[in-house]
């Protein structure tokens, strides 16, 4: 009935159809190889990096598994174990704040001691991104209330995502029904930057009209947007999934989505993820066909390496990618100071210092 529906609506007003379509690299979102001829920092396999910042001096701050970890001089130390997965981290003055899952907001001052900041039950798990206003109210994006694994959430179209406002101990949902708002971050003036996944778009919000859909910077992305940071001339936005046109069609066709998923083991499901350890097992649908044994590096990939930069007009200037013939894919979390630029690509198990842009 639904698609009988959606036929006449389409046949009434062509406008008003949904056509799921998936946009080429082009312009600053052209394919390159940064991250591939990037540096990466961290000893091989031994760390999952989820988030990253850089402080004030320059050290790179880092989270993994349900710790926080430290890099300086190409020594890793272990500040903080917290009791849970820990995911995004936001810097505050001479503290942090990361979100633990099963727990809410915990802050870990200079000596690595953790305090419980909010412990709400909105904020004990999926928590995407933080963002600290000027006023030091923190604003926190929940992916989903309702399914908080990626995948699942995405072949269920789910529209539970949050953003939460904290006032210390106290959480307040300012804004909800969102399709997976993966990153949020000042942008000063008044507003917000918040990517929502699953529109595949990033927009500006008021921050005193949260629930309200804001002036679009970015939309029909070729990707899934996540968290973003701050730099000096705009904003990096994280990219840890691509779309491809293989999903897009199956999720336009909900009796092979109820199939796929009543019969297939989810991480068989066709849909993008962090990283494809064995391209043997994938669909030949998606691409990913070995051509005299090469990974064709045009392919529609199931996982990717990208985060791109908005500069201050709100146009994609650069991008750093990890192309489908290569493995430095899931960027998950980065930061950008002074010029520097450290990607956490969860996928991939590193932290990677892109190659600098050579028409830069």
């Amino acid at each position: 009935m639904n698609r009988t529906i959606s036929a006449l609506k389409e046949w009434l007003n062509p406008d008003w159809a949904r056509h799921r379509s998936v946009p080429p690299f082009e312009a600053g979102l052209r394919p390159n190889r940064r991250l591939d001829e990037g540096t990466a920092l961290l000893p091989e396999a031994e760390f999952e990096p989820d988030d990253v910042v850089i402080r004030d001096n320059g050290e790179v701050v880092f989270s993994s598994g349900d710790g926080i970890f430290t890099l300086a001089d190409g020594v890793v130390t272990r500040v903080a174990t917290l009791g849970g997965q820990v995911g995004t981290l936001l810097v505050a003055e001479d503290r942090m704040i990361a979100a633990v899952d099963g727990v809410g907001l915990v802050t870990i001052d200079a000596d690595g001691a953790a305090t419980d900041l909010c412990t709400d039950a909105e904020l004990a798990a999926c928590v995407t991104d933080l963002t600290l206003l000027p006023d030091g109210i923190v604003l926190a994006t929940i992916g989903s209330r309702a399914v908080p694994d990626w995948s699942a959430a995405l072949v269920a179209d789910d529209r539970s995502g949050r953003i939460v406002r904290v006032d210390g101990s106290r959480a307040e949902v300012v804004a909800e029904g969102l399709g997976w708002p993966g990153g949020i971050e000042n942008s000063g003036a008044g507003e917000v930057l918040v990517s929502l996944g699953f529109d595949h778009r990033v927009e500006r919000r008021a921050v005193t009209a949260l629930a309200k859909a804001g002036t679009a910077v970015g939309t029909n992305l070729p990707v899934y947007p996540g968290r973003i940071a701050t730099c000096t001339d705009g904003w990096w936005v994280a990219a840890p999934y691509a779309r491809n046109r293989f999903t897009e069609l199956l999720l336009d066709e909900p009796e092979l989505l109820r199939e796929m998923t009543a019969t297939i083991r989810q991480d068989q499901w066709f849909v993008p993820r962090l990283r494809c350890p064995d391209p043997y097992t994938d669909t030949l649908q998606l691409g990913q066909l070995r051509v005299h044994g090469v990974i064709k590096p045009w392919a529609p990939a199931r996982s990717y390496g990208l985060a791109f930069r908005i500069d201050q007009r709100g146009r994609i200037a650069e991008g750093v990618h990890s192309r489908a013939d290569s493995d430095r894919h899931g960027v998950t979390g980065v930061a950008s100071r002074d010029g520097r630029i450290v990607v956490a690509a969860r996928g991939f198990r590193n932290l990677i210092e892109p190659q600098k842009d050579k028409e830069r």
